[in-house]
């Protein structure tokens, strides 16, 4: 039989106490009048705390924006949260012709994760040693892009003395100085775009660069500026492999322009990381895989600048003469062979299934 949850005190009593029961998830879905859920390694599952009204939901909406009730009506609000132990990343709006309001919650702890933390092999730190160029963080909507970045930023924080900037909607770690300068922005509060806040930011004597994502002509444009001027570069995108990351970003360009953004790309080029959480074997824990085509010496630089060798990349991942670059079926293989996932969620991951599929077979 479902609980209902309508004191107000309870229910946020609840949701902190969700957030340090040590149960692993990534995102809670408060919806008015619906049971509470939260997506595990394993999907979307019902909390213990059961369906909430809107009188208990009410004292969550004001911690996240006191004038929340005015701004959904003009659109969805993105906020940051502090409770417990977390920092939430909250996103309300309104559903059912307006009738009811739902939050939706992804959960971050509140300080980076240590880089040799995160499941990300020990030679990353290798590339934040570049001092110029751009490092592309890619994958699917809740694939712990945020974490990663996050996770660079403080190393180079705790490593460089420098002037770290960012442009982020919504800032999601606060970041305290270290050895680096650190200036945070958030769209549109500090700045009315992406793009305009990276243009700002180069006026601004900027060593190390973030853009929570590239979404446009202008943005891509600024960014590959950076990278090529001088500034490192951190921006994610959100594609299904290393590979596409890169003809996404190319492909914000005009197809006259293309040529030589490819080639300025190719040089100013660092790294793509793409990544993807899975349900540990007995679902209980996410792990990560991470692709990636580490561009060390310029190794990759002739597949990028010549379009039609950009597919040639699939194989250049695999060369086991470099181990710096590896493919995601490479990653997926070795995680399945440590019994730390199953083959099953190792093909669900995988965008090249077939390949994955016999890669196995010839395992057993």
């Amino acid at each position: 039989m479902t609980r209902h949850t309508s004191n107000t005190t309870d229910f946020l009593s609840e949701i902190t106490f969700l957030l340090g029961a040590g149960q692993v998830f990534s995102d809670i879905h408060v919806e008015q009048d619906a049971p509470v859920m939260i997506k595990t390694p394993r999907g979307w599952q019902q909390s213990d705390i059961g369906t909430v009204s809107i009188e208990a939901m009410t004292p969550l909406l004001n911690a996240i924006d006191e004038d929340w009730e005015d701004k959904i009506i003009d659109g969805a609000i993105d906020r940051p949260l502090v409770l417990r132990d977390c920092r939430l990343r909250c996103n309300v709006y309104r559903l059912s012709s307006g009738e009811k309001v739902a939050i939706s919650i992804r959960r971050l702890p509140v300080d980076p994760i240590p880089l040799d933390k995160t499941g990300l092999p020990s030679y990353v730190k290798s590339m934040l040693d570049a001092t110029r160029g751009i490092i592309l963080v890619t994958g699917p909507t809740g694939s712990g892009k945020t974490t990663t970045i996050a996770s660079m930023l403080d190393y180079l924080n705790a490593t460089r003395s420098g002037h770290i900037v960012t442009i982020e909607a919504p800032i999601e770690y606060q970041l305290e100085r270290k050895q680096s300068i650190i200036s945070q922005k958030e769209v549109p509060t500090d700045t009315a775009s992406f793009s305009t806040g990276l243009r700002e930011a180069l006026r601004q004597k900027p060593d190390v660069l973030m853009v929570g994502e590239i979404r446009d002509f202008d943005t891509a444009d600024t960014v590959l500026h950076a990278g090529e001027s001088g500034h490192l570069v951190l921006a994610t995108l959100h594609t299904n492999s290393a590979t596409s990351a890169i003809t996404k970003l190319l492909s914000f360009f005009p197809a006259e322009h293309r040529a030589q953004r490819s080639t300025t790309l190719a040089n100013a080029l660092v790294s793509v990381i793409f990544q993807s959480l899975l349900p540990n074997e007995s679902g209980d824990d996410f792990v990560l895989a991470s692709e990636m085509i580490f561009n060390h010496h310029q190794q990759v630089a002739p597949y990028i600048s010549d379009p039609g060798k950009l597919h040639m990349l699939a194989d250049f991942m695999k060369r086991k003469e470099d181990n710096m670059s590896r493919s995601l079926n490479d990653v997926l293989l070795q995680l399945v062979g440590k019994k730390l996932i199953s083959a099953k969620d190792a093909m669900r991951s995988a965008y090249n299934r077939l390949e994955l599929h016999e890669m196995l077979n010839a395992k057993r």
